[in-house]
């Protein structure tokens, strides 16, 4: 698609930002390269040439323009494909991850993997894969036929191991998640992410469930999960609550668009788990909140 001067400076005219990576261009009254997409005034034809690779950019001595940066994006999606590559192997691990292991699969020393990995995800390794072991759980309680089968499927080596975060991981006993929520009062409130509406819902132990999508699809899917509780929708402290945490504003990785949804998606329900745990004023109870109308 790129193969000839003419497709690359149609490209380079049209701001193309499909061509970035796939070639780069200079202006050789300056000196300086920059990427297909740059939005820079553009120069005139004659002084322009095509490169393939930032390698023999730099070895002849061009500059990287300062405004659109080439050469972040790729180093961004290296970033970003290894640590995807990584999430991966923890969304399949039975067993925790050796970070050190981690870190060598994805060819950095342990250090820089464990800071790379924070700048995307905005979670440490650790947390990623207790978040993947948490939602492993949440789904195996419901299929399971035993609280300990779905406890050791789930990847936790005892019960007590499990029992020991399972507030934090149900917002209920297991018992209860398993029973639907029955016996359980369940608020839930509406709030905007950056990959859009989120309802979040909590019972008395902390938050049973942070779902994606509009607040039909939302709500009833939390019906779905959790038929038999009791349920109290458009809770006015939640929402509150919930607000200023998604409006906190956040130093994503420019690297960050680049991992899969599905990981993302992870990330995502888990710092919003985490702010609502940390924060220093505890959720209430059902004494503490004033009955709103239910959904």
């Amino acid at each position: 698609m790129y193969d000839s001067d003419e497709q690359r400076w149609r490209a380079v005219r049209e701001r193309d930002e499909a061509a970035d990576g796939r070639f780069y261009y200079v202006v050789k009254t300056t000196g300086i390269f920059s990427r297909p997409s740059c939005a820079a005034r553009l120069a005139r034809r004659e002084n322009v040439e095509f490169h393939a690779s930032l390698e023999e950019l730099r070895t002849r001595g061009y500059r990287p323009c300062r405004r659109c940066r080439p050469g972040e994006l790729e180093r961004n999606r290296q970033h970003a494909d290894r640590v995807t590559r990584t999430c991966l192997l923890m969304n399949a691990a039975t067993e925790p991850p050796n970070l050190d292991d981690l870190a060598r699969s994805a060819g950095y020393s342990r250090f820089h993997y464990h800071r790379v990995f924070k700048s995307l995800t905005g979670l440490t390794p650790h947390t990623y894969w207790t978040a993947v072991r948490a939602r492993r759980v949440r789904e195996m309680l419901i299929r399971a036929r035993t609280v300990a089968d779905a406890i050791y499927q789930a990847g936790f080596g005892t019960n007590g191991q499990f029992y020991a975060v399972s507030s934090a991981i149900l917002g209920m006993t297991p018992q209860a998640f398993r029973a639907g929520g029955a016996g359980v009062e369940i608020r839930s409130a509406m709030g905007v992410s950056d990959a859009g509406p989120v309802l979040v819902a909590v019972a008395e132990k902390g938050v049973c469930a942070v779902l994606d999508g509009p607040e039909s699809e939302t709500r009833a899917r939390l019906a779905e999960l959790f038929p038999d509780a009791r349920h109290r929708a458009g809770d006015r402290w939640l929402e509150e609550r919930l607000a200023r945490e998604l409006a906190r504003p956040a130093t994503p990785h420019p690297g960050a668009p680049l991992l899969p949804a599905e990981v993302r998606g992870i990330c995502r329900h888990e710092r919003i788990r985490q702010s609502l745990r940390t924060r220093p004023h505890p959720l209430p109870g059902p004494a503490d909140v004033p009955a709103l109308r239910a959904g």
